[in-house]
């Protein structure tokens, strides 16, 4: 079974992003929000990420995740450290992650070192339940690379899921690139059946992306060559330009067979520019064919960027 989608990217790997600046002193070229806003027939979702920088313009927090420096200039963990009361019920959760580098300062892995959730009813709340529970050195993320390329040409992944409460299921990207941006986009992707039971196998499918790219750089490109990695998404490699058409495909189960383009069934992306040339809003929609029914609408997706 094939899919022809424009952009089912965005429903397992999500799109690329970008951001700008790298020296100490500030300007309005420095991103400092990035919003993600998905509309669909059935509901809209919006996501934000803030973006904060020290004195040498390093970003050292988004949203939540603050990220702590070595002396190698690099990121040598981050921490999220969240609590609230709700529903009768004090909620706390911390988690840590370490980032490992290679002899050449590019990122190789990086593990949960700690991942600890813990609920307890509060004092005449109206809830008497609760739950503790830690995970401890677990590979989140892994990254290769071909001879002397800075960026990864594998990423072996599983992500944080459910508000950081457990580990999903592992997939795998491969790319190729053509200068400084991507080209081609090879997800591999594994998910359990929606009803469990033991002894399933895993849902299996591949999924097949290609690019076209403006000559407008992507405005998190300059945030992904300070730290080394994409801080909104550690799984995502960012293209240095921000793409303006794309193609991909999903096929059912896990294939090594390679596949070309259709051109003809691109999906389009428009690019907005404010009058210094800078982004500040992409948007596509999201479509292709489903079981046999052309140009379904699945959803329309927009990227806002907000500089200082």
């Amino acid at each position: 079974m094939k899919y022809t989608v424009g952009i089912l990217v965005l429903l397992c790997i999500a799109f690329n992003y970008s951001c700008k600046k790298d020296g100490s002193e500030k300007d309005n070229s420095r991103l400092i929000e990035f919003k993600n806003t998905t509309l669909s027939a059935s509901n809209a979702a919006e996501t934000s990420y803030l973006l904060e920088y020290d004195a040498q313009g390093r970003v050292t927090k988004v949203n939540e995740q603050q990220f702590h420096y070595g002396a190698n200039g690099r990121v040598d963990y981050s921490r999220i450290a969240l609590q609230d009361k709700t529903g009768g019920i004090e909620r706390k959760k911390i988690v840590r992650l370490s980032y490992h580098w290679d002899e050449r300062n590019r990122l190789k892995s990086v593990f949960v070192d700690s991942l600890y959730n813990k609920s307890a009813p509060i004092k005449d709340g109206i809830n008497t339940v609760g739950a503790e529970s830690l995970i401890k050195d677990k590979l989140l993320t892994s990254y290769s690379y071909t001879s002397n390329m800075s960026v990864p040409s594998k990423i072996v992944y599983r992500k944080l899921e459910k508000f950081y409460e457990q580990i999903g299921d592992e997939q795998e990207l491969t790319f190729a690139y053509n200068g400084d941006n991507i080209q081609k986009l090879k997800n591999f992707l594994y998910f359990s059946p929606l009803f469990n039971n033991p002894g399933d196998p895993k849902l299996e499918f591949t999924l097949f992306s290609f690019f076209q790219y403006s000559t407008t750089i992507n405005p998190l490109y300059p945030i992904y060559k300070q730290m080394g990695f994409n801080p909104i998404n550690i799984n995502q490699v960012v293209s240095k330009n921000l793409e303006n058409a794309f193609f991909s495909a999903l096929i059912q189960g896990r294939t090594n067979q390679e596949m070309q383009p259709d051109w003809t069934k691109k999906t389009a992306v428009k690019i907005t520019l404010d009058a210094s040339g800078k982004p500040t809003a992409v948007n596509y929609v999201v479509k292709g064919d489903f079981e046999g029914v052309k140009d379904v609408i699945f959803s329309e997706v927009l990227l806002n960027y907000v500089y200082e």
